[in-house]
């Protein structure tokens, strides 16, 4: 199970777990996406056979959340976290001991936060790392927001939180990415079959983004798998 999350809105999280869930579909795998912000909602509307919409800050929402992936632990789930959600949701992570309960079932978390471009933004990613032992933390930082490491405690706060990976989505350009916004616009469906109606240009800088996030997914993949298997004495 990934979170993606992050302590500011409108920084590029739910693109984020967009592409991940793409990434995942493009693997073979069989993702399913919980959209937190309900009854606004967003990240559903793109994958509406394979999300449900959740109130994350009430009891019914946290159990259909925690219950399913709990009960059916092969499967991989994104979770879409709203920055308003993430200390609600960190406490109720805590209290239900839930990292334990998802290690006995076989089920990895994975903390993926967005940063954004403020010393506080790094302070909370740091934070969270240490205060959560899960299989994976890594940052993603968004060209669109900017470099937040800029000052020298930046940099120290930065070096601090020592992630497992890094994701830098790349910028494209404006029109491109409002065909991308679009609902249902789907990257694992345009990287399949290409959306004929679409003018070239703006095939070619979807592709070329894609290209660039994709691979480092890709590579993100690998290196997790060949430290699984150096822990485990294989190589």
């Amino acid at each position: 199970m990934t979170v993606v999350c992050s302590d500011e809105s409108r920084n590029g999280k739910t693109l984020t777990a967009r592409l991940l869930t793409d990434h995942l579909l493009l693997t073979g795998r069989d993702p399913h996406v919980f959209d937190c912000d309900d009854p606004r909602g967003h990240i559903n509307r793109f994958f509406p056979s394979r999300s449900t919409l959740i109130d994350i800050d009430r009891t019914p929402g946290q159990i259909r959340l925690f219950d399913t992936v709990l009960a059916s632990p092969g499967r991989d789930y994104v979770v879409d976290l709203p920055a308003n959600a993430l200390d609600g949701f960190f406490t109720v992570v805590d209290d239900l001991d839930f990292i334990n309960a998802a290690h006995d079932a076989g089920l990895e978390m994975v903390i993926a936060f967005v940063l954004d471009k403020s010393l506080t933004s790094l302070m909370t990613a740091r934070d969270l790392h240490g205060a959560f032992s899960t299989e994976l933390f890594y940052l993603i930082r968004n060209g669109f927001i900017g470099n937040p490491i800029v000052t020298r405690q930046a940099r120290e706060v930065f070096e601090e939180i020592e992630p497992d990976a890094e994701l830098f989505i790349p910028l494209v350009d404006r029109e491109a990415l409002a065909v991308a916004e679009e609902p249902p616009f789907s990257f694992s469906r345009f990287l399949s079959e290409g959306y004929a109606g679409l003018s070239p240009m703006v095939r070619l800088r979807l592709r070329s983004f894609l290209s660039d996030v994709m691979g480092q997914l890709q590579s993100r993949d690998l290196a997790l798998d060949l430290g699984s298997l150096k822990e485990m004495g294989l190589i």
